[in-house]
């Protein structure tokens, strides 16, 4: 039996009185009025821009976005109305009612980062489904796909808003092994998050197409004209896609289920997450610091190749057999000028971007070896750090990238007392080296393997002089070597290590 809004209303007063809100959350009048405009007519056209028009940031945005590649119109629209008239009244209206909710709900909560993450898994997927059901023609109209699936996860994204310490326990417990729905029962008053989401709908009164659209398990559309069939599950299928990219986990059992219905593979399943997210890093400030904190870029590398976290404490004693000198195996780089490189000064524009807001370490260095592994071009790429125990000072890995297994990241380490090798003698020197192919004398036996028929680049990292890590990248024997620029560019990525470090340690 479907409930009434006032039971619903009443089920919704019960959550929100345990967490201490005097009355329930009112949706912005501008979204709520976005969102009840639904035909495409003069009149609605001509309320759609007033609506607009009331809010001057809304505005702004709104334009910088039509303006934007994302578009790729090719001519300045300067006006809500003209962009009405280029873009269409849907798609002008769901721009501007996922930027105007996204604004809302970061203003609302107190979890910044967690709310720009879950928010950008949402647009993402929303992008995604408005993009499915045009390329399979599915009987869908694609204004409803975005927004049915722009808020197929509102009672995650409401709990996140206004109870994080819910929203943390149930990830807890989601960690441990129990399932979302038990979790969210056990916290929510005995609801899930679906519930939750289609209550907090009901009372703002969103469309019943947005409600129905929440559910998680939706049954296979009876036919090709099954239109509410189709709306479940293109919406269920692009959430459940970004978010098992975003959690590192396989898309095989995803597709499993959605593959032929979607007519899609794996291939173009990640191509499409691919495709939101290159199109979503102009919507707006929120979206693109969304993408930076999830690391989408690197995620989506690690549903193709792999990208792989190893703890910094370890423990290892493991003998190291001499060396001789190995001097003569070594080209200390020159410097060179700058890279003239595109897609280089992409990943250098999104770094320096990171660099002036707040960011972690961590995901400022997976997006860093990023930029090394796509932007300039190498078969793998480990970061390494200092690591000091009592009886020895080592450098050790911590991240990896490209094809490299985990057990050989885990395996990086060289004893810096053992100065006859390259990586000592980089550090300590703070010398950029080049290695050719073949010269294992320049690594101990533990990194023999790794070396073996590579062309390695050493870059160290050092703060007032003193070394904290190293970057090592190398390329299979027979690719070219690193040209003038490209070296000047890793050494600008290596420099942006630098101001990382030191920019955080500055906070302290």
């Amino acid at each position: 039996m479907t409930e009434t809004p006032q039971q619903a209303e009443g089920r919704l007063a019960e959550f929100f009185a345990k967490i201490n809100m005097s009355e329930l959350p009112a949706m912005s009048t501008h979204v709520q009025e976005l969102i009840s405009l639904t035909h495409s007519s003069r009149s609605a056209a001509y309320e759609l821009s007033k609506v607009i028009l009331k809010d001057y940031s809304l505005t702004n945005k709104v334009l910088q976005v039509v303006n934007s590649a994302f578009y790729s119109l090719g001519r300045p629209v300067s006006s809500i109305s003209r962009a009405v008239t280029v873009l269409g009244f849907d798609s002008v209206r769901e721009l501007a009612t996922a930027i105007a909710l996204f604004e809302d709900f970061i203003k609302a909560g107190v979890e910044k980062d967690e709310i720009s993450k879950l928010l950008t898994r949402s647009f993402l997927s929303a992008l995604q489904a408005r993009d499915l059901v045009v390329k399979k023609n599915f009987s869908v109209l694609p204004e409803e796909a975005f927004i049915c699936s722009l808020l197929h996860n509102l009672g995650k994204i409401v709990v996140c808003i206004y109870a994080p310490d819910m929203y943390r326990k149930i990830a807890e417990m989601i960690k441990q092994g129990m399932t979302e729905d038990r979790a969210a029962r056990s916290i929510l008053e005995d609801m899930t998050y679906q519930e939750l989401g289609e209550e907090v709908a009901k009372f703002w009164n969103m469309s019943e197409q947005i409600i129905f659209s929440m559910d998680p398990d939706p049954s296979e559309p009876q036919n090709s004209q099954d239109v509410q069939g189709y709306l479940k599950n293109v919406s269920n299928y692009s959430n459940a896609l970004v978010d098992t990219i975003c959690d590192g986990k396989d898309i095989g059992e995803l597709l499993e289920r959605y593959g032929t219905m979607m007519s899609v593979d794996r291939d173009e399943a990640i191509e499409s997450v691919v495709m939101s997210v290159e199109s979503s890093e102009d919507i707006s400030d929120s979206v693109r610091y969304g993408l930076s904190k999830l690391k989408m870029r690197s995620k989506l590398e690690a549903a193709e190749r792999g990208v792989v976290e190893v703890p910094a404490a370890r423990k290892k004693d493991k003998k190291k057999k001499s060396a001789g000198k190995v001097e003569e195996e070594i080209e200390v780089l020159d410097e060179l000028p700058i890279s003239k490189d595109k897609s280089v000064n992409d990943f250098i524009h999104d770094i320096t971007e990171t660099l002036m807001g707040p960011f972690d370490l961590n995901d400022f260095y997976v997006n860093l070896l990023e930029a090394l592994y796509q932007g300039i071009g190498f078969d793998r790429v480990i970061l390494a750090i200092i690591h000091i125990e009592p009886s020895k000072i080592s450098v050790v890995g911590r991240y990896g990238l490209g094809d490299i297994e985990p057990n050989e990241i885990a395996n990086f380490e060289q004893n810096l007392a053992e100065t006859n090798y390259a990586i000592p003698m980089s550090l300590k020197a703070d010398k950029d080296m080049a290695i050719s192919p073949d010269k294992s004398r320049a690594f101990p036996d533990n990194l023999a393997h790794l070396v073996k028929n590579r062309m390695v680049y050493l870059f160290p990292i050092c703060l007032d002089k003193k070394p904290i890590g190293m970057i090592y990248l190398d390329r299979k024997k027979g690719r070219p070597q690193l040209d003038q620029s490209r070296i000047k560019a890793v050494r600008l990525f290596r420099d942006f290590a630098v101001m990382a470090i030191r920019k955080l340690r500055k906070k302290k």
